[in-house]
C-alpha cells in the first residue's frame, strides 16, 4: 500500500481519538499494521492466484490460496479495532451558529 494513503488513514484515526492516550495511539499502530497486512495479502493473491497447486510428494492437489483465509481473519481484526475506536460512527461534525435548520 502507499504510503501517502497510510499517512492520510493515520491522520484521519488521529483525529478522531484522544491523542494524549498511549493506549490510543497503540491501537492507531494496530490499526495501520493491520491495513497494511491485508493489502501485502493481497498482492500474494494477485502473484500467486486465488487458488494454488500444492505438490506432496507423489501427489499434486489444488486447493484455495491460504492468503484468503488469512485476509478475512483481518479483515474481521480491522472492523472490531475499527469500533473499539470509534470508527462505526461519523465523525463529529461543527455545526453553523446560523444555521436554524434544527429548530424547524
Amino acid at each position: 500500500m502507499d504510503e501517502k494513503k497510510l499517512k492520510a488513514i493515520k491522520n484521519e484515526l488521529l483525529k478522531r481519538i484522544d491523542r494524549k492516550s498511549k493506549v490510543q495511539r497503540e491501537k492507531v499502530e494496530r490499526y495501520l499494521n493491520l491495513v497494511r497486512l491485508f493489502y501485502m495479502l493481497d498482492e500474494a493473491i494477485e502473484k500467486h492466484g486465488v487458488m494454488i497447486t500444492t505438490i506432496n510428494g507423489s501427489q499434486q492437489f489444488t486447493k484455495p490460496n491460504p492468503a484468503i483465509a488469512e485476509k478475512n481473519k483481518i479483515n474481521t481484526s480491522l472492523i472490531a479495532l475499527g469500533k473499539d475506536l470509534g470508527l462505526d460512527t461519523p465523525p463529529p461534525t461543527q455545526k453553523d451558529p446560523e444555521d436554524i435548520s434544527e429548530l424547524i
